[in-house]
């Protein structure tokens, strides 16, 4: 009644993008504050005065080459990272006893080259955790926003986390140690976390149903708008605790939220607070220009309706009389059952599949911008341009094409993209003349896997029934998660395994895995244009549908829904 889209809505779905927009800030500055820049042993005898780019007919004879042939003056490249010459005319080599001598063209100091941590597999290691805790916290992070927006409501969780984010991020900046950084870091994915997930919420609950489906993907594109911003950010400052106090102020700049956005309507509805609910519809109404009846009558939903922290936003329509709500309810607790049966039960492993690849290869890739060979600052840009494609063709597609066809096409571009690296890496020249190639392809793995991250969540959504499908989602999502703790170890592989692959090893394994997922993804059933299933039985009708070649999706909807039909005729007020 007060409109789909109005300017009350626009206003509150823009503060909910700049939540989602703090949010991509504070999970990719790891690229750059925890960047191991380009580095060699310093040259004892030259002491302070040996600097990256000097000339190298001055430490040639100090450190040894990493090719024969390569040195030439101003060629820093050309030496070991991490040896000296043992001299006394011995081939022996030694450690690097005087400290080391970074690169400081990108970056003027990052956490681990502040603290000497490189060439020791021991501090290799810990500075991947340091990425691996703040991915922690986000697993936990969107268990608990859930629980809390529910109980405590859209805005003070959304405040609460954005100030987690932001004071927990500016705390890191004043870190000199790895285990208080790796506890504040892991604050501020907890924080983020909690942030992305109830700023999506927020947003597509003030929308009207028109509107929502759009909503639900803008709020994707303003993400990635937010790495493109960082890119910017980064670039002018290449300190990393300047970086990181910058990106971590804006995250309190939320406290002004506090007056400036509102409660979810829906919300205080579902909690009975009923003329705080109408207040709000009114003041709504009134700046979208639009009259509503003086009596508006606002009903609190059926207390046998199960209330889960984002219900209300999945599907309306599934909740459009009271006996499927009570149905709702009856199998909300039982999600369990989907694996009582072998068609469902394998439907769903193969969804939890999919979230874990996807998960895994899109954190693996973001996080691995910049090991790749080029400026830093322009990979991390292509990298950002290829998430905001990506999330453009499921937009374009999925309505079309399907969910299953997009989602699958996108993992095997993603597939062939990646896998096709380890032919740059093995017959390209040694002086990366083909460094472009490698980066172009490593760009278009990034939007197919984006693309089917975008596919994912409607199509989990969509095969599941009602009773259970939040649930169905918040599994998979996790199962998604998991994948993310291995995304560090993933993108730094080439440190820890000695390989002729190079920075092609990180992204054959994510083809593979791609690959894999998109071939299982085939034998999962296609929801477009079906009638969305209400109970465990229609479930089990979907998940059946694949393996019955002659039957269209269209023709599933329609058996779903007949099948609806007779039950209701046969059980009176029963749903079911």
């Amino acid at each position: 009644k007060i409109g789909s889209f109005g300017r009350f809505q626009k206003i509150q779905y823009l503060l909910a993008c700049y939540a989602a927009v703090c949010c991509s800030f504070s999970t990719i500055i790891l690229v750059y504050i925890l960047n191991v820049p380009k580095h060699r042993c310093r040259v004892p005898r030259l002491g302070p005065a040996d600097h990256w780019g000097i000339n190298s007919s001055l430490i040639e004879a100090d450190v040894p080459l990493k090719r024969p042939g390569c040195a030439v003056p101003g060629a820093a490249d050309c030496f070991e990272a991490c040896r000296l010459n043992g001299g006394n005319g011995t081939n022996s080599t030694t450690g690097c006893s005087a400290g080391f001598v970074f690169d400081k063209s990108e970056f003027i100091d990052t956490f681990p080259s502040e603290l000497n941590y490189v060439c020791d597999s021991g501090k290799e290691v810990l500075v991947t955790t340091l990425v691996q805790s703040q991915l922690i916290g986000v697993l936990i992070g969107a268990w608990m926003s859930g629980i809390l927006s529910d109980r405590f409501g859209r805005k003070p969780v959304l405040i609460g986390s954005m100030l987690i984010m932001g004071l927990s991020g500016l705390a890191s900046s004043v870190s000199s140690d790895p285990y208080s950084f790796w506890v504040l870091r892991f604050l501020v994915g907890v924080g983020c976390s909690s942030t992305f997930t109830t700023s999506f919420v927020v947003g597509v609950e003030f929308i009207g149903p028109q509107a929502r489906i759009h909503a639900g993907i803008v709020i994707e594109y303003a993400y990635a708008f937010g790495l493109i911003l960082l890119v910017g950010i980064a670039y002018l400052l290449r300190y990393w605790r300047w970086l990181n106090i910058a990106v971590s102020a804006l995250s309190l700049f939320s406290i002004l939220l506090i007056w400036l956005l509102v409660e979810s309507p829906r919300w205080l509805i579902s909690r009975g607070r009923l003329a705080e609910a109408e207040a709000l519809i009114r003041k709504a109404a009134k700046v979208n220009g639009v009259e509503l009846p003086t009596d508006l009558e606002l009903r609190p939903p059926s207390e046998n309706v199960s209330k889960t922290p984002d219900s209300e936003s999945a599907d309306d329509s599934d909740r459009s009389s009271p006996t499927s709500s009570a149905a709702d309810s009856s199998e909300q607790t039982s999600f369990l059952r989907v694996f009582t049966n072998r068609q469902t039960a394998l439907m769903t492993m193969n969804m939890f599949l999919q979230w874990w690849v996807i998960a895994l290869v899109y954190y693996g890739l973001s996080l691995s911008s910049g090991n790749l060979p080029g400026d830093i600052y322009l990979t991390s840009f292509l990298n950002a341009l290829a998430e905001l494609i990506g999330y453009v063709v499921p937009h374009a597609l999925a309505g079309r094409l399907g969910r299953r066809v997009t989602h699958a096409g996108s993992m095997f571009l993603a597939a062939a993209a990646l896998c096709s690296t380890i032919f740059v890496e093995l017959f390209g020249p040694a002086d990366g003349g083909l460094d472009w190639l490698l980066v172009t392809l490593a760009m278009l793995g990034k939007i197919g896997i984006t693309s089917a991250f975008g596919v994912v969540f409607l199509w989990t959504a969509e095969m599941f029934h009602t009773g259970v499908r939040q649930m169905a989602v918040g599994c998979s999502s996790t199962a998604g998660r998991v994948g993310t703790l291995l995304a560090p170890f993933l993108a730094d592989m080439r440190k820890f395994i000695a390989s002729s692959f190079g920075a092609a090893l990180p992204l054959l394994i994510s083809g593979c895995l791609a690959l894999l997922a998109g071939l299982t993804s085939l034998l999962l059933p296609e929801t477009l244009g079906i009638e969305l299933p209400e109970t465990l039985e229609d479930c089990r009708r979907l998940a059946a549908w694949r393996s019955r070649a002659t039957v269209e999706p269209q023709d599933v909807g329609k058996e779903i829904k007949e099948q609806q039909a007779v039950d209701e005729n046969a059980n009176g007020d029963s749903a079911f």
